[in-house]
């Protein structure tokens, strides 16, 4: 059985031989290089594998590293002065992993120009750091004059941990693995041998730079270029640091330059590392700049396919309107919604206003105008555009300006556009049932109501007329229902037909109608001495007939008054004087209602039951019977 080790353990083992192992491996280097600081990977390689096992474990790595440290200066003797140089690298490790998890560098993948540079920051100031608190070490043990050792260090710390950093930050990105593997699945082999002939040019010139003594440094920003064209930040970066490893080495070595023999090690490291860095990172750059342009193409697709699949689902059509030349675009749901084709209709703004109906243009002008001048934060109105089968659509369009000019005038405007024909369809459905009888169709008693506010908040002069039917119960006692229901449709009809177009009729009860008549008096007369002939023709169902007839009370309303109460009033009595008189006749109400009329109490029980109160009296129960029969 195999037991896995604390992870505490790991980290602080792993830090512990990682620092002996890298640390040795510089002073190797340097003992090659005549003692000149050639390259020093302890502090890039103790921020990988501290980012790499988590924040958390960063204690356990720089406590090992530390013992590493004490190791190692133990092997090497050098004693006090070589713990404090130990604590410069640590001081410059801590600082990097601190501010690189601050400013969210890793899993970001240098896809920024501004990832880049916080790298590049970073660095240098971690560099900064160590190399004066190394230099320090050396002036207080060594009497070395700081501003001989602070370059040195700088540069070597720097260049170091770009070496490894560059390649950790640019690869380290969630998902970057599976990318590359699903890159060789897909057997895109084209593009693994054109990196792979990046690479041999650049081996190529490194050799010839061996062989020849001549300076090509400038030359690799030609390969890191085409890498960074190519194939973004993390090939980059690793190509530029393979490069300045690869001459660095060759320095040590003593294969190159061979024209400054006659000048130290230290003095061509220094300069060949400024040479390489000024040639690696503006590729690196570059590398970022693209990437980000990649990424914002992929985001900005992604974004335009999810917009497009949203709207496919939604039946919307998108416009998008050039404000200052008025050129508009339209989408291909926005056609459809018109039943165009594109090269149908021209794309200006102009469009809108031909298949716009004319009732509906005044309002969309002024809710346009309104966003376009700040008024409102958005425009929104439903209008109606005619269809090319020549129907007119009920569409919801709405939208708002996207951009502005330098003195904040808009210059463009995006929306949508949205069928609403079935909405507005139910909608008035709703409305037709909630202000019409169901049966036939007129208006009901809430839908007179409000017509009879408004007519006199108008100030409107008309006759209020109140129709009740003679003898209609024994129909519905002798044929039944069904019949009668007939019979209140024939006569809604006749009705309708002894209206004007601004007249309006309703049904309040079961055989009970009610009239409003934009008229004088004397033609409100004739009218219901033709609704009373009208009314008393026959009615034929199946293979019966029947006759019915009709009372009717007349009340004048003029100057807003009386109100509805008032004329309702009013009317009822005239109307139970004509019921008295013998049916099938009318009476027009008197200016001044006696109080004591027998008709008074039912009238104001019958106006609670067109508002919808059930009365609470027997005082109108022939007003109920009768709202009995018609109903069925």
């Amino acid at each position: 059985m195999v037991h896995r080790l604390p992870l505490p353990l790991v980290s602080f083992v792993s830090g512990c031989v990682l620092f002996a192992v890298a640390a040795w491996t510089g002073l190797w280097l340097m003992q090659l290089a005549e003692n000149a600081p050639a390259f020093w990977p302890v502090n890039g390689l103790l921020v990988v594998l501290i980012l790499s096992l988590g924040l958390r474990q960063a204690g356990w790595v720089l406590a090992g590293a530390a013992v590493g440290g004490v190791l190692l200066q133990t092997v090497v003797g050098a004693g006090a002065m070589g713990l404090a140089l130990t604590a410069s690298d640590l001081l410059e490790v801590v600082f990097v992993v601190y501010a690189a998890h601050r400013l969210r560098l890793p899993g970001s993948g240098l896809e920024s120009i501004f990832n880049v540079t916080v790298l590049v920051a970073i660095l240098s100031t971690g560099a900064i750091l160590s190399a004066l608190s190394a230099s320090a070490t050396l002036a207080w043990y060594r009497d070395v004059p700081i501003g001989d050792t602070f370059p040195v260090l700088w540069r070597l710390n720097a260049a170091s941990a770009a070496i490894i950093l560059a390649p950790f930050f640019a690869w380290v990105k969630p998902g970057r693995m599976d990318q590359f593997r699903r890159a060789l699945r897909r057997s895109e082999w084209p593009l693994v041998l054109e990196f792979l002939a990046i690479v041999a040019v650049a081996a190529g010139a490194i050799l010839v730079m061996r062989d020849t003594g001549v300076s090509m440094i400038s030359f690799f920003t030609a390969p890191l270029l085409w890498c960074a064209i190519r194939f973004g930040p993390p090939a980059t970066a690793s190509l530029g640091s393979a490069i300045s490893l690869a001459i660095i080495l060759l320095i040590v070595a003593g294969e190159w330059p061979r024209a400054y023999n006659n000048t130290s090690i230290a003095w061509q490291l220094q300069r060949t590392e400024l040479a390489l860095s000024l040639n690696a990172i503006p590729p690196l750059f570059v590398a970022a700049a693209l990437a980000g342009l990649r990424k914002a193409a992929r985001d900005l697709k992604r974004s335009q396919e999810r917009l497009r699949y949203a709207l496919a689902g939604s039946s919307e059509g998108v416009w998008d309107w050039n404000i200052n030349t008025d050129e508009t675009y339209f989408s291909d749901g926005w056609y459809a919604i018109l039943g165009y084709q594109r090269h149908e209709l021209k794309e200006v703004v102009d469009t809108w206003g031909a298949l716009r109906h004319p009732d509906d243009t005044a309002e969309t002008a002024r809710r346009l105008n309104d966003h376009l001048e700040g008024r409102s934060p958005r425009y929104s109105v439903e209008q109606r555009l005619r269809h090319r089968d020549g129907h007119w659509v009920w569409v919801l369009d709405r939208g708002g300006v996207v951009e502005r000019d330098a003195e904040g005038n808009p210059t463009r405007a995006v929306g949508t556009l949205l069928d609403i024909s079935r909405r507005r369809a139910r909608q008035e459905e709703l409305d037709r049932r909630a202000h019409h009888d169901a049966l036939t169709g007129l208006a009901n008693r809430a839908s007179l109501t409000e017509s009879f506010q408004r007519w006199n908040e108008e100030k409107r002069s008309f006759c209020f007329l109140l129709i009740d039917l003679d003898d209609f119960k024994p129909i519905n006692d002798l044929y039944g229902h069904q019949f009668g229901d007939h019979a209140l449709l024939a006569i809604a009809d006749r009705l309708r037909a002894c209206l004007g177009k601004r007249d309006i009729a309703a049904r309040i009860g079961g055989d009970e109608f009610a009239l409003l008549i934009e008229s004088r008096l004397g033609e409100a007369e004739q009218t219901a001495q033709r609704l009373i002939a009208r009314i008393s023709e026959p009615i034929g169902f199946a293979d019966a007939v029947v006759s019915t007839g009709a009372s009717i009370g007349i009340a004048q309303v003029a100057g807003g008054n009386p109100d509805f109460e008032g004329a309702y009033r009013r009317a009822d009595i005239a109307l139970y004087d004509a019921k008295a008189s013998g049916g099938s006749s009318y009476r027009i109400a008197d200016q001044q209602q006696r109080a004591d009329h027998p008709r008074g109490d039912q009238a104001v029980s019958a106006l609670l039951a067109v508002a919808g109160v059930e009365p609470a009296d027997d005082a109108c129960q022939d007003r109920e019977n009768a709202a009995e029969h018609g109903s069925g």
